[in-house]
């Protein structure tokens, strides 16, 4: 992944609310099809890349994405939106390039829009379905890796919520 596909993910969010919610919706989005190219590994709460983490606070530090700060009663809480600056930049990129850089991301973007209404929860326990699903396994058995991994019941509501979620984003 780099700055220009992070640039026009959290540009095409407006905001992502939650390191989590980043970490998820590219990890969604890279499944889907879109080329990011981010290596993931399995983490407490689902699929994390160590290049997201590093790249987003890169670009932080560069002044090309607002961090913003909150508390939330079990420490603090971080959300991303693209700098003034960022933004102009981005603009300029894309309508100075032929079609613009961006076309192979565009149509997963605009089509994928939906990820970014979802509960976090449930964006942790799909990717965390389609991470073992990556791995080689069954639908059935990824399922059931990922109600083991997160101590859930199988068939209960959220994990039902989780498979259509995750069916959704690879359909």
């Amino acid at each position: 992944m780099n700055r220009y596909q992070l640039a026009k993910v959290v540009n095409w969010a407006g905001t992502l609310e939650t390191r989590k919610r980043m970490q998820k919706v590219i990890y969604l989005l890279q499944v889907a099809g879109c080329p990011l190219g981010a290596s993931y590994t399995l983490h407490h709460y689902g699929p994390y890349s160590q290049d997201v983490a590093r790249l987003t606070d890169e670009m932080v530090q560069a002044g090309l994405l607002t961090e913003r700060t909150t508390s939330n009663g079990v420490g603090q809480q971080y959300s991303y939106s693209l700098s003034d600056a960022a933004s102009r930049n981005l603009t300029e990129l894309e309508s100075s390039a032929s079609r613009g850089p961006s076309s192979g991301l565009d149509a997963i973007l605009s089509e994928k829009r939906w990820l970014l209404e979802q509960d976090l929860k449930d964006l942790e326990y799909a990717s965390t379905i389609v991470f073992f699903r990556q791995q080689g396994h069954d639908w059935p058995s990824a399922v059931e890796k990922m109600c083991r991994f997160k101590g859930l019941a199988k068939g209960s509501q959220v994990v039902e919520r989780a498979d259509a979620l995750a069916r959704r984003v690879v359909a």
